[in-house]
């Protein structure tokens, strides 16, 4: 039986980890911070996770969250004013937000009370060489490995060089719930705002994303120093919210929106790029790239978490039926993983790139047709089929007929 390490103890790492204590086979899980850590840190992010993902999580045993109050049932999307956009989709399986601050330390002790090893590990490269030569695989699912060099940016895959959108996340109170929990979708002139409740350990608040485009309005709250200044923040954030997303804005309590707490916001601005999928370390071991260690996509398509679950089962399947785990292996594992990948990136670079056309049209045909908005939003869980509607306006046509002739 083959012994794994597994560097990095995100969603991706962790998804792996148990997927492949389940099939038997021994890992070890390195970690860059201990749980305890990661709860009192940061925010890490934000997710979403949708339908499919929470069935691989009933699969793994780890239905924490599973409840009505914790579902988030659709997406209420809404075009900038004057536009006639605006929808609410029913998603075909509920999704949940949760902390990662919550959901990460849960799942690790989920590992541990199962056999599981985890170990602190800085992810250098000099120190992932060296755990290799006790392990016959490393699979890399870190994202700070991205500075060692490891796996360097495909460039027939990453056509963006620089942050495509600049970025503002936080916990706040005082944002009414909705009935269906829905996530708040609010496209603009100046870029995107979500809203959607997430679970925390201290109960359920609201998460709120701000996209801004970079030189517009929404850009200056990346900047802003909410630790110095969290009412001002506050403050600038609701004139914004007021001025781009007003429907959200109504959902709003002036005297009780305010910051979970001092820090839980996130600024600045991800690159979108995929790496190379794997190599070869100096002990002569192979590492394969996962996660954050491999693929970083904007979040406007909320996919981060989900394509990184999807892809930990694939590759916990090849390992526990696969071997040996030499450069042959690698390369059909990292083909296996582009197949699962390569809609979800082409996809986020569709959306954050100039305003397609026939998206537009997908988005007003929703506006109209209760099946048409059902179908899109469905497609969050879907990634691959969301991409063959909107790939090309040919693509978008022909879905369109297809939702509508099925009545």
């Amino acid at each position: 039986m083959p012994d794994i390490a597994i560097v990095g103890a995100g969603i991706s790492g962790l998804h792996l980890a148990l997927r492949l204590q389940q099939a038997g086979v021994t890992t070890t899980l390195y970690a860059e911070r201990t749980a305890e850590e990661v709860a009192a840190g940061r925010p890490l992010s934000l997710p979403v996770r949708f339908g499919r993902t929470r069935q691989r999580e009933r699969e793994l045993g780890v239905t924490h969250w599973d409840g009505a109050e914790n579902d988030t049932q659709g997406v209420n999307l809404v075009g900038p004013a004057g536009s006639g956009i605006g929808f609410y989709g029913a998603l075909d399986a509920p999704a949940s937000g949760v902390d990662l601050r919550f959901y990460l330390p849960r799942l690790t002790a989920d590992y541990r009370e199962r056999g599981g090893r985890v170990e602190v590990l800085r992810p250098e490269a000099a120190e992932i060489d060296r755990v290799s030569r006790d392990h016959d695989l490393v699979v890399v699912a870190s994202g700070r490995t991205a500075s060692t060099g490891l796996f360097p940016r495909d460039p027939d895959r990453s056509p963006y060089d620089e942050p495509q959108r600049v970025l503002t996340a936080g916990l706040f109170h005082g944002i009414a719930p909705t009935d269906p929990g829905w996530i708040h979708f609010q496209v603009t002139e100046a870029g995107e705002i979500f809203s959607t409740r997430i679970l925390t350990a201290d109960g359920p608040v609201h998460g709120m994303v701000v996209e801004a485009l970079p030189g517009g309005p929404l850009e200056q709250l990346a900047s802003y120093d909410h630790l110095e200044d969290p009412a001002g923040f506050e403050k600038t954030l609701l004139g914004l919210v007021a001025d781009h997303a007003p429907e959200l804005r109504e959902r709003i309590s002036d005297g009780e929106f305010a910051i979970r707490r001092p820090g839980d916001v996130i600024q600045g601005g991800l690159t979108p790029v995929v790496r190379r999928g794997w190599t070869t370390l100096p002990s002569g071991r192979v590492a394969l790239a996962l996660g954050d260690a491999w693929v970083v996509n904007d979040p406007l398509t909320g996919q981060g978490a989900n394509l990184g679950s999807a892809c930990a089962f694939e590759l916990a399947e090849l390992i526990a039926a696969d071997g040996p785990f030499d450069t042959a292996f690698a390369e059909r594992a990292a083909e296996r993983l582009w197949r699962i990948a390569e809609p979800v990136v082409a996809w986020s670079n569709l959306n954050i790139g100039p305003p397609p056309e026939h998206l537009g049209e997908i988005f007003a045909a929703a506006s109209a047709d209760r099946r048409v908005a059902d179908a899109f939003v469905t497609n969050f869980n879907h990634p691959a089929a969301m991409w063959q509607a909107i790939r090309s306006p040919e693509a978008a046509r022909s879905w369109l007929e297809e939702v509508t002739k099925a009545g």
